[in-house]
C-alpha cells in the first residue's frame, strides 16, 4: 500500500517582495501521518520568506524514511518543480 496527499501552499519569496503559490505532494510507502497535526507543521514551515528547495527538504524532515516529497510553483516566468527522498 502507498498513500498519496496533496494540498496547496502559499509561501513568501526570499529573494523577492511577491507570494509563491504552489502545491505539495508527498508519497508515503504506507499510511499516512495524523493529517491534521503534518498540517500545521507544514504551515509552520510556509510562514516566513523559504526558497522552494529549502521549504521542500523541510518537508521531507518531517517524514518517515521511504517517503517522497514533490512541489510545484509558479513563479514569475517559471514553472518550478522540486522533489525530495525522506531519509529519516
Amino acid at each position: 500500500m502507498r498513500t498519496t496527499i496533496r494540498r496547496p501552499v502559499i509561501k513568501l519569496c526570499p529573494f523577492k517582495d511577491e507570494t509563491d503559490a504552489g502545491e505539495l505532494i508527498i508519497m508515503f510507502p504506507g499510511e499516512a501521518p495524523e493529517l491534521h497535526a503534518l498540517a500545521a507543521k507544514v504551515d509552520a514551515l510556509a510562514a516566513g520568506p523559504v526558497s522552494h528547495e529549502d521549504f521542500t527538504s523541510a518537508v521531507a524532515a518531517l517524514l518517515p524514511a521511504g517517503s517522497q516529497v514533490a512541489t510545484t510553483w509558479n513563479t514569475g516566468p517559471w514553472s518550478v518543480r522540486v522533489e525530495e527522498d525522506a531519509t529519516a
